[in-house]
């Protein structure tokens, strides 16, 4: 009964650790030809509708973005050998 236990706490434990990874967003700047990459950690990348970000003079900007979680080629290093 104790290994069962043991058994699906670890499994939670588990769940939890792999809910609160990071993830990449690649994201699309509405009516530019910008693409950002926002990490988040937690949600959906199809959430996110803005980004916020600070330029060298210290201005605070808002992007409305479209984002999205697929994985593009582009996005690896492919390496032949």
């Amino acid at each position: 009964m104790k290994k069962i236990l043991f058994l699906i706490g670890a499994a939670t434990l588990v769940l939890c650790a792999s809910c609160s990874k990071e993830k990449n967003c690649r994201c699309s700047v509405v009516g530019s030809q910008i693409v950002r990459i926002v990490t988040i950690t937690g949600g959906t990348c199809d959430d996110l509708n803005h980004a916020s970000y600070r330029d060298a003079l210290d201005t605070l900007h808002t992007d409305y973005i479209l984002c999205t979680d697929y994985p593009f080629e582009a996005d690896s290093l492919i390496v032949n050998h």
